[in-house]
């Protein structure tokens, strides 16, 4: 029930103070989104063989390759569910927003509501898409979802520690050069660039560097010297985006930013099938069987027609298919 200042009384102002919902990593759009009509996916991993051809004898038997190893790894869609409620009176003479003397009707009590609701469904999206990025997917509670690593029996590679906490670094292109050679070795795949989304004590450490800095003298670009630190640059062929999870997602995730302060994930870009997103449909008689939608949402009476019961849900999964071409750098302070 709202309070009373939201009642119909003298006010003169209102201001829609709506949160900020994280989505710049979904914003990139490298996450292949499609529908799917079951609750189970699977993920077709074959591992190619690559050989060198020994010459023979023109008319003479060639030689033979072999066979690349295929193995299904099936994947549980995941399902997030909504219950609310609007109450008949809790309109009874309450204001409409933004207005002087126009009462609120219940329709709009419930609009509000499931804007809500989808605000909330879209950041746990984001959520889990960042989890993705970092090979391991989990709830809001901490709970394991996906390990992404055991899932592809595969090792979670290394933490790579940059030491620009103690200033610069003058070898950091090299530093960085060993990161790429070692992603391309682990990811044996053409790709577009390095994506990093950086934490704020990350980003901002990592432009001061001088090496990095002096990369945009005498170019086009050096204006930007002339500025705070900016939210993307490139260096090398990364490029470096600062991650904002706002303050209230913030705390919404026990008080923790998706991409740490000290931290920041790199992935490659430009890799078909590297990052999926499947919906599957939701829990409803009238959705059995069909393609899965981004979001559901649905309003029924209740029994004694005091109200409104709300529904809002959404089932996915998010995958990053080659976990092992993921790296998470540190700012490593001494």
């Amino acid at each position: 029930m709202w309070e009373t200042e939201f009642s119909v009384i003298a006010l003169t102002a209102a201001l829609n103070d709506q949160p900020f919902v994280p989505g710049q990593l979904g914003e990139l759009g490298i996450f292949e989104e499609d529908g799917v009509n079951v609750t189970t996916v699977d993920i077709e991993e074959e591992n190619g063989v690559l050989d060198l051809i020994e010459p023979t004898e023109r008319g003479a038997p060639g030689v033979t390759v072999g066979d690349g190893k295929r193995t299904k790894i099936p994947f549980n869609l995941d399902h997030f569910e909504i219950n609310d409620s609007v109450n008949a009176d809790e309109v009874q003479g309450v204001r409409a927003f933004g207005s002087e003397d126009e009462l609120e009707p219940l329709q709009a009590r419930v609009d509000a509501k499931l804007a809500q609701h989808a605000r909330a469904i879209d950041n746990t999206l984001e959520h889990a898409r960042i989890g993705a990025i970092k090979g391991l997917v989990i709830s809001k509670s901490g709970r394991v979802l996906h390990n992404l690593y055991d899932r592809f029996d595969i090792a979670v590679p290394a933490p790579v520690n940059l030491g620009i906490g103690a200033g610069d670094v003058a070898n950091l292109g090299e530093v960085l050069d060993g990161v790429t050679h070692s992603v391309e070795d682990d990811l044996d795949m053409d790709y577009d660039h390095l994506h990093v989304l950086t934490g704020r004590s990350f980003h901002s450490k990592m432009w001061m560097q001088k090496v990095v800095r002096e990369t945009f003298l005498n170019t086009n670009a050096a204006e930007v010297l002339r500025r705070g630190v900016p939210r993307i640059f490139e260096f090398g062929d990364m490029v470096f985006e600062r991650y904002r999870t706002g303050r209230r997602a913030k705390a919404a995730n026990g008080a923790s930013a998706y991409i740490a302060d000290d931290e920041a994930r790199l992935f490659p870009v430009g890799v078909p099938g590297m990052y999926l997103t499947r919906f599957g449909p939701a829990d409803y008689e009238e959705t059995v069987n069909t393609i899965g939608l981004p979001r559901y949402a649905r309003q029924y009476p209740m029994a004694n027609g005091k109200g409104r019961h709300l529904d809002s849900q959404s089932n996915w999964i998010n995958l990053a298919t080659r976990p092992a071409a993921l790296r998470r750098l540190t700012i490593a302070n001494p």
